[in-house]
């Protein structure tokens, strides 16, 4: 017999089993509900930790400003430079907001340098538990182009090079051959190349970085000759200027976003500019270009009405890596001139060993804190022999002078000179013997087919590598 109950609020079997399961649930959700507040209460104690990083280890070496961004797991507090310690040692500007930290290089980064950073005292903005951050990370090897010639004496149709290759060790590859390359600039995809045709006249074409190599050509304005080319810092346009023989040198630009067109830079009268000399200014899309009145004005290719006048200088030369001073000449000497408030430092060529020397191309490399620090070219001559000595120099400030290359030692000629983005090497081209060299016959620039280049370590004065060509791009 079955036992029954009378009382109406027993429960059966299955409602026991019900009751069982929700007591089951709610004992689950009060323990996770325990041990997520004591991991949260834990991870509060321990303070904020470091989730990943994130920092373009190429573009630190050739673009000042970038930025490593730390990612943490909670919101920070305010985060101040003094916490940051960076080896090796570089400035650096910090700003975070919510999670994140951002470390900002005000300088490019040294080559194939393994940096660290450690930020000390990292704290939530609601607790003052207290972390440090560290993170370590290596920057790109440096990568560069250079144009190695055919010799004419060998084969009169052989094919001119542009090479790709590094610092370190002999590995190279050649991304494209020609007949006749004049100059180059290389974008993240793609090279300009400027090659003579038979006629002695210009061509100018885009090709491709890679397996296909495809050719893109540009049509010029007339028959004529290209020199100067180079390529803007944000890589979006070219620029040269194009002159013929019954015309003179203009300045052309080719917006690579656009349709491709040679345009030329116009002045404020509307018309194309003439010029003597000019750059795209690092940092920026603006051009700096000195007219044929000697007038150096800082101008947008966007929008050529949008002009700036520097001043009126008999040289316009070069300018600092970050773009705040350029270098123009009057009949006294060189100066720096600060672009922000045009305030300008004279520049002159250190002695060495004492002996007055006498200065040719100069590289800028800083303007920061009233000092300037500059690579040139100098010669030492011999006023009995008319001899001289060639060198190139590192000047800093109005004394400081470290010899980088040449010397009593050294037979052969400086040529010219290429500072990497970084300023931390410096490509010398170099003629070995001189006095036995033979030029390649080229119609314009042309070089010795002896020419070679010598990569110096500015710090240290160091040779790392040689090649046979010019012309390095970084």
């Amino acid at each position: 017999m079955i036992p029954t109950s009378t009382d109406p609020h027993a429960a059966g079997p299955d409602q026991v089993q019900h009751r069982r399961y929700v007591r089951g649930i709610i004992a689950t959700v009060v323990v996770l509900a325990i041990l997520c507040g004591a991991f949260l209460v834990l991870n509060t104690l321990r303070g904020p930790k470091l989730s990943s990083a994130t920092v373009d280890r190429t573009l630190v070496t050739s673009q000042a400003g970038q930025q490593l961004r730390l990612f943490a797991n909670q919101n920070l507090a305010k985060v101040t430079p003094k916490q940051v310690v960076v080896t090796p040692a570089t400035p650096v500007t910090v700003t975070n907001t919510g999670q994140v930290i951002a470390v900002q290089f005000d300088q490019r980064l040294d080559y194939a340098t393994r940096y660290s950073v450690s930020i000390d005292g990292v704290h939530s903005s609601y607790q003052n538990q207290r972390a440090t951050f560290s993170y370590r990370f290596t920057t790109a090897a440096a990568s560069l182009y250079f144009l190695d010639r055919a010799d004419p004496g060998k084969a009169s149709d052989g094919l001119d090079s542009i090479v790709r290759t590094g610092l370190r060790g002999s590995a190279s590859d050649t991304v494209y051959s020609a007949r006749h390359i004049q100059e180059f600039v290389v974008f993240s995809r793609l090279i300009a190349v400027v090659t003579i045709a038979d006629d002695g006249t210009d061509r100018l074409d885009l090709v491709s970085i890679g397996n296909d190599a495809a050719v893109e050509h540009i049509s010029l304005p007339r028959s004529g000759v290209i020199e100067n080319l180079q390529a803007s810092p944000d890589g979006t346009r070219i620029g040269f200027t194009f002159g013929s023989a019954d015309q003179p040198d203009e300045l052309m630009t080719v917006d690579l976003t656009g349709t491709h067109l040679v345009t030329p830079l116009l002045g404020l009268d509307g018309q194309p500019l003439q010029i003597l000399d000019w750059f795209f200014l690092n940092g920026s899309s603006s051009i700096v270009a000195q007219a044929v009145d000697q007038s150096v004005l800082l101008v947008d290719p966007k929008d050529p009405k949008v002009s700036t006048p520097l001043g009126n200088f008999s040289a316009l030369e070069t300018q600092s890596p970050d773009g705040s001073a350029i270098v123009v000449a009057d009949p006294l000497s060189r100066i720096a001139l600060r672009l922000k408030d045009l305030h300008e430092t004279r520049l002159y060529t250190h002695e060495v060993g004492g002996n007055q020397t006498f200065g040719g191309a100069m590289q800028l490399l800083s303007d920061a804190g009233g000092q300037t620090t500059s690579i040139q070219q100098a010669v030492v001559p011999d006023p009995q022999t008319g001899a001289y000595v060639s060198y190139l120099l590192y000047q800093r400030g109005a004394a400081t002078t470290r010899i980088l290359f040449g010397g009593a030692q050294y037979s052969g000629s400086i040529d010219d000179f290429h500072v990497s983005p970084n300023g931390q090497y410096v490509a010398i081209t170099t003629v070995p013997d001189f006095a036995t060299s033979v030029s390649d016959g080229y119609a314009h620039e042309p070089r010795a087919t002896s020419v070679s280049t010598i990569f110096v370590d500015v710090a240290t004065g160091t040779i790392v590598r040689s090649v046979d060509g010019f012309d390095v791009t970084w």
